[in-house]
């Protein structure tokens, strides 16, 4: 009996010790909705491109997407022209997020990413390598240096000869 209790007592404070780290750090996390139309604080430009997404796969009515788009169309004009003037628009970034280097990473990798197929034009997808409807790659750029990468298999900057993600 002693060492049932013994290996119980052992297997708990095992569980503590492994689940502690990731307790303590959600403390100062806030929780941002996955889907951009949902979130109060996200981009209207953001829940334009969620809406379409829906509507090109299915699973949104011509009523839904024609009233989502008519809510948050304004809006996103709006944020354009925030932009075009100068201002900040809203962040999609969680304020606790905002000094995490592996998230000033993430966003210096998606804001160097070319979004601009040379046939079909600028891509609705914030995060796309690839053109949706041509396959084509869209190209991105060294994080170090900022030299263009054309190659999609490319594993080493042609310019400093950096290690490019994978």
């Amino acid at each position: 009996m002693i060492p049932l209790l013994a290996g119980s007592a052992l297997a708990v404070a095992a569980l503590a010790f492994v689940l502690w780290p990731i307790l303590a750090g959600m403390r100062g996390m806030t929780v941002v909705s996955p889907r951009a139309a949902d979130a109060p604080e996200a981009s209207a430009m953001e829940a334009l491109r969620e809406i379409e997404f829906d509507r090109a796969t299915g699973k949104l009515s011509t009523e839904d997407y024609d009233a989502l788009r008519a809510r948050y169309a304004p809006r996103a004009v709006e944020e354009l022209r925030a932009r075009d003037a100068g201002q900040s628009a809203p962040a999609v970034v969680a304020p606790s997020a905002a000094g995490d280097p592996a998230e000033a990473l993430i966003a210096r990798v998606k804001s160097s990413r070319g979004l601009v197929c040379p046939k079909d034009g600028p891509r609705p997808e914030s995060d796309a390598l690839f053109c949706s409807d041509c396959g084509r790659y869209l190209g991105t750029s060294c994080l170090k240096c900022g030299a263009a990468i054309a190659d999609p298999h490319a594993r080493f900057c042609a310019e400093c000869g950096t290690t490019l993600a994978a």
